[in-house]
């Protein structure tokens, strides 16, 4: 456990660096993509240094640490596959850094594995500050950027509260500064969870964007009163465009998202204009596979910020658009338009080709009434749909059959359940496709 004098020079750290956070989203685009290449350059040069797997990474690319000038020259070396990094985390952990401070953070491992990454305490304590940039985004609707109350709906032991208990026992934050927190599990019933947040009165509410989606419409539905934060915002997983609206226009709470992972802890998020995800490229470099601007592709990140396990041109498995156009709120870091679930997302097909779930999901999602929708794929040409419909609208449940033929053909035998809420992984997410087709 670090002494008080550890804990008042990490708090000094971080109250530097969350100075340098009020500018950092609107500096010149130049400027950042300067500063982006500097800390390219850097990351892989410790990564020569420091771990076995990027030497070789690097010498059978035919490449150095000196052929890397910045983020245009990832693109001249090998993608790293996700599982190879998931399987065998420590090939890639720097050498001078083990066994120094920091903590190894565990995933949900929706994908099938429980990924688990160790982060250096600089990074960490760095994706801390500049958790002030999004703050400032929530401050146009809270009215001031600390001090808040805020509501969590999140599993114990979840990501986030791994990071919160680093912070807490590292750093010394006075009271009036630091936000106000309770955590609500979201394994409780919806009627608890609504007792609850009444009861505190957050001004924001932060939970899994399927989850959230969920209690809000439950909460328009049921007909009672209910407090409404200043602003609700979702992570981890997407939430319904039909349920976002619904907070959003409906009950007129403001939506905002945010993007992160295990691998890196700060990816991007959004601003009131809600045009998009800012990339924080002062942190991460994010490139879409084969894929122009306004295309959509697979996503490669590099985390230039944590030194103790680098994550270097990763395959991260999300499919994204990014945008070269520019925010009306003023911030210059670039946009990342849409994100669309996993590149793995895929429906089998009889002659062997695959499917990606958006190609099914986005229209079933259009559907009149549809409020929220699971695709399980049980066999290869029989299909459940788990359907949320909207109270008060038409059901059809022979438009959504005919939305699944069109995309898989008529062969496809689609039969279509109504629920009240469709279930959650142990993690707290939603998926919206699952396949029981495992190695077929």
């Amino acid at each position: 456990m670090p002494g008080l004098l550890e804990r008042v020079w990490n708090t000094g750290r971080l109250g530097l660096w969350a100075r340098g956070e009020s500018g950092i989203a609107y500096r010149d685009r130049e400027e950042l993509a300067r500063l982006q290449d500097r800390r390219v350059r850097a990351l892989v040069a410790h990564a020569w240094r420091e771990t076995e797997y990027y030497r070789d990474w690097l010498k059978a690319a035919g490449a150095e640490p000196g052929d890397i000038r910045g983020a245009a020259d990832l693109a001249r070396l090998p993608v790293i596959d996700k599982i190879v990094l998931t399987r065998h985390p420590e090939r890639f952990e720097a050498q001078s850094l083990k066994g120094k401070d920091g903590i190894t953070l565990y995933s949900s491992g929706t994908s099938g594995y429980r990924r688990h990454l160790r982060h250096d305490a600089r990074a960490v304590l760095q994706a801390l500050a500049a958790g002030r940039r999004q703050r400032l985004a929530l401050a146009e609707y809270v009215g001031r950027e600390s001090g808040y109350r805020e509501a969590v709906f999140n599993r114990e032991g979840s990501v986030g509260g791994q990071l919160r208990a680093f912070f807490e026992t590292r750093t010394w934050v006075p009271q009036g500064v630091e936000l106000r927190r309770r955590r609500f599990s979201p394994a409780l019933p919806f009627a608890e969870l609504a007792a609850g947040v009444d009861e505190f009165a957050p001004e924001v509410i932060r939970g899994y964007g399927s989850h959230l989606g969920a209690f809000y419409q439950w909460l328009a539905e049921s007909g009672r009163r209910f407090h409404k934060p200043r602003a609700v915002v979702y992570g981890a997983d997407g939430m319904p465009p039909a349920q976002r609206r619904l907070i959003g226009e409906e009950l007129g709470i403001p939506v905002l998202s945010t993007y992160q992972a295990v691998e890196a802890l700060r990816i991007g998020f959004e601003c009131p204009a809600r045009a998009g995800f800012h990339i924080s490229v002062d942190q991460v470099v994010v490139r879409v596979k084969g894929a122009a601007p306004g295309e959509r592709g697979e996503m490669v990140l590099t985390n230039l910020w944590n030194y103790a396990t680098p994550v270097i041109n990763y395959q991260l498995g999300d499919l994204v658009t990014l945008s070269d156009g520019a925010c009306p709120c003023g911030r210059t870091l670039p946009l990342l338009t849409s994100i669309d679930g996993r590149a793995d997302d895929l429906v089998a097909r009889p002659d062997g080709t695959r499917v990606h779930a958006l190609a099914l999901l986005a229209p079933l999602q259009k559907a009149p009434g549809v409020m929220q929708v699971q695709v399980e794929q049980r066999e290869m040409d029989d299909f459940l749909l788990r359907v949320i419909w909207r109270q008060g609208e038409a059901r059809d449940a022979e438009e959504l059959k005919r939305r699944v033929e069109q995309v898989l053909g008529a062969a496809a035998a689609v039969e279509v359940e109504e629920v009240d809420a469709i279930a959650t992984t142990s993690a707290g997410k939603v998926k919206s496709l699952i396949s029981r087709l495992e190695g077929r």
